[in-house]
C-alpha cells in the first residue's frame, strides 16, 4: 500500500463519513439468495446491506468494518430491524432520520450491543435531532453541492417527466455552475473530499481511468448522467444527493430493509448478529474452514493492491463453504478472479453480473461481480 492510500485509511477510520450504504441491495437481495441456512461475512458500510439480510433470516451474520461509526450505525439498524415494535417507528427513525423521542429509543436498542457502542450511542444519539439522513461527511458534502447548484427535491421531481435528452443538458447545467467556482474545483480534488466519497487514491485512479477522465469533477458529471438515466421516482441515490432524503411516497422508493414487508419479516428473524470493529483480514485469519455460505465486500477490492486483492480471495476460498457466493463491485470493468489466474476456484455468474451491474441504482460502479466458491 502506498503512503497516500495507508493515511488515507487512517482517517477515514475515525470519520463519520456516510450513513447510507452506496449499493443497491435490492440486486444483491435478488442475486446472492441468503436464506435459514446462511452464514454472511459483509464488509458493513452504513448497514444497509447488513439489515437487510435480517430480512431473509440467516443463520448468522458477522458484519466487519474499520470504521467506529459506521459499525455502531450498523448495529443500531439491525437492532431497530430486530426489536423495535412499530413499522412507522422504525421507518421515522431510520427512513426520516429524526424522532422526537430518539433518545430513549437509540437507548434502548444500544442495551444489547457490544459495550463500545452502546458508549458511543449515550453521545450520538442526537444525531436523530436533526436528521440522521443528513450526518456524516457524505451528506455535508451533498449538502453544499445543492446550495452551489439549485438542485433540489422539485428539480428532480421536474426531471422524472423529461426525456434523457432533457435530463442531461440539465445536469449539464448544474455542473457549469460548479465549473465556475476554481476554489470547488479544488475542492472535488482535494484528499478531504475523497474521504468524504469513501474513495481512496487506488480508486480514484481506477475511477478516472477507466472514465478516461483527468479529474473528479468530470467523473460527477457523468456519474450525475447515468443516475438521471434511471427511474427517478424510485432510485433512493437519486433523491439522496438531489434532495437530502428519499422519495417517502412510494413504497419501493427506499432501501429494502426499510420497506414494511422488510421489517415484518426482519422482526419474526432470529438471526445472530456479529460485529468486529477491525480489518477484514484479521476476522479471516482466525476463521477456520467451511464458516461462512456469503461474503459481501462492497467496494473494499478497488481500494487494495493486487497482492493483497489475492490474498483476501486465498483467505476467502480457505474459510468458505463449497458453493459459497462471494460479491464485490468495482470501478473496473475487468475480472480481478482472471486476473489473478482464480477462475477455477471463483466462477463467475455471468448472467447474473450482468444484470446486477446494469440494474445497481447507484451507478456508480461498473462492474457489481457474483461469483460461486469452488472448493
Amino acid at each position: 500500500m502506498q503512503l497516500r492510500d495507508w493515511t488515507f485509511e487512517k482517517f477515514f477510520r475515525s470519520a463519520y463519513v456516510y450513513n447510507i450504504l452506496f449499493e443497491d441491495t435490492e440486486v444483491d437481495e435478488t442475486i446472492l439468495g441468503v436464506d435459514e441456512d446462511s452464514s454472511v461475512l459483509a464488509i458493513s458500510g452504513a448497514g444497509c446491506g447488513v439489515a437487510n439480510h435480517i430480512s431473509r433470516h440467516a443463520t448468522r451474520v458477522d458484519a466487519v468494518d474499520i470504521n467506529p461509526h459506521h459499525l455502531a450505525l450498523t448495529a443500531l439498524k439491525s437492532a431497530g430491524a430486530q426489536h423495535l415494535d412499530s413499522w412507522s417507528e422504525f421507518y421515522t427513525l431510520f427512513g426520516h432520520g429524526h424522532h422526537p423521542d430518539a433518545e430513549k429509543i437509540v437507548r434502548d436498542l444500544s442495551q444489547e450491543l457490544p459495550k463500545w457502542m452502546q458508549a458511543f450511542w449515550r453521545v450520538r444519539w442526537r444525531m436523530f435531532n436533526k436528521s440522521m439522513v443528513r450526518s456524516g461527511m457524505t451528506a455535508q458534502m451533498l449538502t453544499l453541492f445543492r446550495k452551489l447548484t439549485g438542485i433540489d427535491a422539485n428539480w428532480l421531481r421536474a426531471r422524472i417527466g423529461e426525456t434523457r435528452e432533457q435530463r442531461v443538458q440539465a445536469v449539464e447545467w448544474a455542473f457549469k455552475e460548479i465549473r465556475r467556482r476554481r476554489w470547488v474545483l479544488a475542492g472535488l480534488e482535494s484528499p478531504i473530499q475523497l474521504i468524504a466519497l469513501g474513495v481512496n487514491y487506488e480508486q480514484r485512479d481506477k475511477m478516472l481511468a477507466e472514465e478516461s477522465v483527468m479529474e473528479m469533477v468530470d467523473f460527477f458529471e457523468n456519474h450525475m448522467k447515468r443516475l438521471a438515466d434511471t427511474d427517478l421516482e424510485r432510485n433512493w441515490y437519486a433523491w439522496y444527493a438531489a434532495a437530502g432524503h428519499f422519495n417517502h411516497d412510494l413504497d419501493d422508493s427506499v432501501p429494502p430493509y426499510l420497506r414494511r414487508d422488510h421489517f415484518e419479516r426482519s422482526r419474526e428473524s432470529g438471526t445472530q448478529m456479529r460485529y468486529h470493529n477491525k480489518n477484514i483480514f484479521d476476522l479471516l485469519g482466525n476463521a477456520g474452514p467451511d464458516t461462512w455460505t456469503h461474503y459481501t465486500l462492497c467496494d473494499a477490492v478497488d481500494w487494495m493492491p493486487g497482492a493483497v486483492q489475492q490474498e483476501l480471495f486465498r483467505e476467502i476460498f480457505r474459510t468458505a463453504r463449497s458453493g459459497a457466493k462471494v460479491l464485490y463491485r468495482s470501478v473496473e470493468d475487468r475480472s480481478l478472479m482472471e486476473l489473478h489466474g482464480l477462475e477455477d476456484r471463483f466462477i463467475m455468474d455471468r448472467e447474473q453480473s450482468d444484470w446486477a451491474s446494469a440494474s445497481d441504482r447507484s451507478k456508480q460502479y461498473r462492474r457489481v461481480n457474483v461469483y460461486t466458491v469452488a472448493n
